[in-house]
């Protein structure tokens, strides 16, 4: 019978709870993850990992293995928009719009130079097993799969929680000092008695997991296709490997439930009548389905993301649509914020008002990215009228539809709007800053008094800075005749970075104080720009055109390569001011944390 203490509970074992536990134990948190369901999700659902949650994966040793089996950013960097995929009708088939997507083609420049490695495409069903694999590696039995945890209870000194084996009906008892929900909002959330704030459940999706061969209706560069039928239904085609581009085997199709019918009641023969209907494939052509699955799209943020010892992520915190794929991406993104913070305070390096720092900093993030989910789902409404598409009415949507693919000055004029309207569509697409710009204006920072970088509406172009709560940004160095980021300088065990510039010697023994007096690691490196010069070299000067500090200045970097503090210039009270700063962030100094 189970009856176990660990430092932290996790309830929930999909992406998010797997990649929580990755790094809670390479913080050298002790936890104990409960799933409810048997194994990993067999769904192919959530698939695409920004640049953002990639550099998280390369800081914890996972990106590598992702990359080895996701698709190649030459086999997703366009999306495009057709009547159908197959169909041998004159308005079949046909192409009504493709755009450069994920950092493809045209817009590869920004994106190679803001980050260590590309966006990538890993659809869920294969990245939570290997999120699984590496979870278990490092915390080996520590992942309880169909367990279900049926109540919890805490008070100030922890959470004690009755957790059912499923497989044999037994009862135990975990007690922890704290819990993280990660359960998708199936529970902990509402227990605690959080209500989510937002809109949606108004429809229901069947997403479909299939099997054939597309290669002779598929282009390589192209991961998603968006079908607007001739009938006014429109639906998602989804690339799902194992191999890709034209050579991918599964794919996922989601649609909308037809008016009046029940999605329960949608059998196989029925399921594989609408893949075929909707895509228009041909008779012979085989389907195999192996999954079909239905849920109610939402745009929901939690009014808090802690309670007591309790803190919500992922699902649990937020849930949004599909647009923009972020769904996944600020998950991992929440429990890599939470992780080293977690362990600090386990410690006793650090102050409970660092866990306090969580909310305060992720809860505004979802909810920029919820809402710019929404913007970009509602922003088809403008796609639809451009196509003159009318719902409920097959017969006028096609007869436009047809009038724009005409070989008319009229069909000129209405491709023309077409490209206009469709090119808004990049606020999905091509959101490089949006996936990489957020920061935390409150939290385990200590402002500077610096405006904020603009921001771009159409959320494309990113500005990096060091201003404290910002990412730090990604340049390459030269460390003899290695080229490594300063993201790769940032350990993944919960230490701090100090970036020091060639005439900031005095930081360093600075942060041998600091690091001496806080109980924290505190790895100094100083960046010359000369051959020979200690340390790091900019050789190319990008982190002097980036770094927002003087020669002699300094910028403290926390363990989730967000920037914590800077000092613009050398100090002789060098070790009193980062001594200052260190409190702050770690929630020590009794004051309140500064906004930016």
């Amino acid at each position: 019978m189970l009856d176990v203490e660990v430092p932290v509970l996790v309830v929930g074992g999909g992406g998010c709870g797997l990649a929580a536990s990755v790094f809670l134990s390479d913080v050298g948190v002790r936890h104990l993850v409960v799933e409810r369901r048997e194994s990993t999700s067999v769904l192919p659902r959530a698939h695409y990992l920004n640049q953002r949650t990639m550099e998280v994966f390369r800081q914890h040793g996972v990106a590598d293995d992702v990359y080895g089996i996701s698709c190649p950013l030459p086999n997703m960097s366009e999306i495009a928009w057709r009547t159908s995929l197959g169909g041998d009708g004159p308005a079949d088939g046909r192409e009504l719009h493709r755009m450069e997507a994920f950092g493809g083609g045209g817009t590869a420049g920004p994106y190679a130079a803001h980050s260590t490695g590309p966006s990538t495409n890993l659809p869920q069903h294969r990245l939570e097993p290997l999120l699984r694999r590496h979870a278990e590696r490092r915390a080996p039995g520590s992942l309880l799969f169909h367990h279900q945890m049926e109540e919890f209870t805490q008070d100030e000194h922890g959470v004690l929680a009755r957790v059912t084996d499923r497989s044999t009906g037994e009862v135990g008892t975990v007690r922890a000092r704290y819990l993280l929900g990660a359960d998708g909002g199936r529970g902990v959330g509402d227990a605690l008695g959080i209500r989510m704030d937002g809109a949606g459940g108004g429809f229901t999706i069947i997403s479909v997991h299939f099997s054939a061969d597309l290669s002779r209706w598929w282009s390589d560069p192209v991961l998603m296709t968006h079908i607007f039928g001739l009938d006014g239904e429109v639906s998602v085609l989804v690339a799902s490997g194992p191999d890709w581009g034209a050579a991918s085997q599964e794919w996922a199709l989601h649609f909308r439930v037809p008016p009046g019918t029940a999605a329960g009641g949608l059998d196989a023969d029925t399921i594989t009548g609408r893949v075929r209907e909707l895509l228009k494939l041909p008779a012979d052509l085989g389907v195999r389905i192996h999954h079909v699955s239905e849920y109610r799209p939402e745009a929901v943020v939690a009014r808090s993301f802690r309670s007591g010892r309790v803190f919500l992520a992922g699902d649990a915190a937020h849930r949004q649509p599909p647009a923009a794929g972020g769904g996944l991406n600020t998950a991992i993104q929440d429990v890599h914020n939470l992780a080293w913070k977690l362990g600090a305070v386990l410690e006793g390096r650090a102050g409970d008002a660092l866990l306090d720092s969580y909310e305060a900093e992720r809860l505004p993030v979802a909810r920029r990215n919820v809402g710019w989910a929404m913007g970009c789902l509602l922003n088809y409404g403008s796609l639809f009228a451009a196509l003159g598409m009318a719902h409920g009415k097959p017969e006028a949507t096609e007869a436009s539809i047809r009038e724009l693919l005409a070989d008319t000055p009229m069909g000129e004029t209405r491709r023309s709007v077409v490209r206009e309207v469709f090119g808004t569509q990049r606020i999905e697409y091509q959101a490089h800053d949006i996936e990489l710009g957020h920061h935390y204006a409150s939290g385990a920072v200590v402002a500077d008094g610096t405006p904020p970088p603009p921001r771009d509406p159409w959320g494309a172009v990113h500005h990096p800075t060091t201003r404290p709560g910002h990412r730090l940004p990604h340049v390459w160095l030269r460390a003899g005749d290695a080229r490594r980021s300063t993201h790769d300088l940032v350990p993944g065990d919960g230490g701090f970075l100090l970036l020091t510039g060639p005439l900031g010697e005095g930081w360093a023994a600075a942060a041998k104080k600091a690091a001496a007096d806080h109980g924290v690691a505190i790895t100094v490196v100083p960046v010359g720009g000369e051959p020979g010069a200690a340390g790091h070299r900019d050789t190319e000067g990008a982190w002097t055109g980036v770094r927002g500090v003087d020669d002699d200045g300094a910028v403290l970097v926390r363990p989730d390569q967000h920037v914590a503090w800077r000092s613009v210039r050398g100090s002789r009270r060098a070790d009193h001011e980062l001594g200052e700063a260190l409190d702050t962030v770690l929630g020590r100094s009794g004051a309140a944390n500064g906004g930016c």
